[in-house]
């Protein structure tokens, strides 16, 4: 079959689940063929091998399931650079740049003075968090951490930093503990805030979370109890981080904020919202 042809029975097969069939149809294309989208429309007529049909046919149906594109192609963008992506983290969202910019004007714009930073990014998945920042902060005299409880996710997230040749300091263990002794100017968190009636939710939107890892997206009562430890081994630190920031489902404001009153009453809260109009994330000034 041409690549005309077989564009279009992807996009039609891809319509019976997919909210996007003829961008899916594309990527997945273009991943199969090893070309950019392009390719696909300035050669029509290019008849696929046997095994491009088969790989394509493959991946078509692992979409129809509701598997994300990016654990398909095993790659995800996220603040302009490429990630390696696979199904032991989450993929990245849009949303979670928002924490990458935040940071970068507190410290490229100097609203934080000083010449030097310690940051540390708490359950760092992939690592797009840190590894966005330090690519933005590259001329800055920066020390760049990084945790997680996951093992395999700490190997996703030493070989993005190698791919985007950063420096981290990686550490496996449960939220700030292996950073016990060393002070952090600022923290970032993006922590599992997910609660139980989600996995109920088949919507279109939400259909992929069941392929990501449950302990990244999940947490106890209503998706705050890591945001409430994290706040607990933060208040408990003798030399206290001058920034900390997080994100969080909008519907969880008032126990956010509650629990920051609770355990960090010292620090002046902010309440950012996203591109969407909707409160996304906090920060917490000395």
């Amino acid at each position: 079959m041409t690549v005309q042809k077989t564009l279009v029975w992807a996009i039609t097969k891809l319509r019976e689940t997919s909210p996007s069939p003829s961008l899916d149809a594309e990527v997945l294309f273009s991943f199969t063929l090893k070309k950019q989208k392009e390719f696909l429309y300035t050669h029509s007529e290019y008849q696929l091998t046997k095994n491009q049909r088969k790989k394509l046919n493959n991946l078509i149906n692992r979409r129809v399931k509701g598997e994300p594109i990016a654990y398909i192609t095993n790659t995800k963008e996220f603040h302009g650079l490429d990630f390696f992506i696979n199904k032991n983290v989450l993929i990245p969202r849009p949303e979670t740049e928002l924490l990458v910019e935040e940071v970068i004007n507190k410290t490229l714009r100097q609203k934080i003075k000083k010449t030097k930073f310690k940051i540390a990014d708490i359950g760092t998945g992939s690592g797009c968090i840190i590894i966005s920042i330090a690519k933005s902060c590259k001329l800055k005299a920066i020390s760049c951490y990084a945790t997680d409880i996951s093992k395999p996710a700490l190997a996703v997230a030493k070989k993005n930093a190698k791919k985007h040749k950063v420096k981290i300091k990686f550490l496996y263990g449960n939220l700030l503990e292996p950073l016990k002794n060393k002070k952090i100017d600022i923290v970032v968190a993006n922590l599992p805030y997910g609660w139980q009636q989600w996995k109920n939710n088949t919507s279109a939107r939400t259909s992929g979370l069941k392929f990501e890892p449950q302990k990244a997206l999940f947490a106890k009562e209503n998706g705050l109890y890591l945001y409430y430890k994290f706040f607990e081994q933060i208040a408990k630190r003798r030399q206290k981080p001058e920034l900390i920031l997080g994100e969080f489902d909008p519907r969880q404001k008032i126990g956010m904020q509650k629990s920051i009153k609770k355990h960090l009453p010292q620090y002046c809260l902010e309440i950012k919202k996203d591109l969407a109009k909707l409160d996304r994330m906090f920060i917490l000034k000395l």
